[in-house]
């Protein structure tokens, strides 16, 4: 299932664009302005319907920090339209954008469409790591490395947190999300162990028993 947030101060907007998406099977989870959104949450996301009119800080300068830290798709959703605001939305790495008012039959098909461009885009490379999630496969110097599900999604966390460290629960509220009985007991624990087993023990390192981090530069 397609997950979506949305991030629109207009509660009576907000709540009409959620049941519609919600309606065609899409998961979508809404904000009403960046500071209530957990950031931590973001690889829950595969696109972001973003308002850019939002209240202490705009869309647009959040959608920069998206594009910093993680690939994502990410629609505007505005009521400006003149050619010096559509320049800023693609400044800020807009794939698309629509402009209030608009039928949510438009918004059903960009975001099918913008689904269909992200769904080849469910890989990392990290050195001689290579992980497609659309495919649920990892490799090593070209050779398949069999991962559990839950080992590949901590893998892909990790990966796509490259440059950051990790809380044990970040990474486990992220697994959560897709394995209900992934639990705060020893199951981290062993999944980090098996990851380093299966990969190299030098790539995941832990800071201060609680913090988990991808080594940039790793070697053999």
């Amino acid at each position: 299932m397609i997950s979506l947030c949305l991030i629109e101060d207009n509660q009576k907007l907000g709540s009409m664009i959620s049941e519609v998406l919600i309606d065609e099977w899409y998961h979508c989870d809404r904000y009403e302005s960046v500071e209530s959104f957990p950031i931590q949450h973001s690889l829950r996301y595969h696109i972001f319907l973003l308002d850019i009119n939002l209240p202490w800080e705009d869309g647009l300068s959040f959608a920069t920090k998206l594009r910093e830290w993680w690939t994502v798709g990410i629609i505007f959703l505005t009521a400006k339209w003149t050619l010096d605001d559509k320049m800023k939305w693609f400044d800020a790495w807009a794939d698309d954008y629509l402009v209030k008012p608009f039928e949510t039959k438009e918004l059903i098909a960009r975001i099918d469409s913008l689904t269909t461009r992200l769904s080849e885009q469910y890989y990392y490379v990290f050195d001689d790591i290579y992980i497609d999630q659309k495919n649920r496969e990892v490799k090593k110097w070209e050779s398949h490395i069999h991962l559990t599900p839950i080992e590949r999604e901590v893998l892909w966390f990790l990966l796509r947190s490259t440059g950051f460290v990790c809380s044990r629960w970040d990474i486990i509220d992220h697994v959560r999300w897709h394995d209900a009985l992934f639990s705060m007991s020893r199951s981290l624990d062993v999944t980090i162990a098996h990851l380093r087993s299966k990969l190299q023990k030098e790539m995941i390192e832990t800071v201060s028993g609680v913090w988990y981090k991808i080594i940039k530069n790793w070697t053999t």
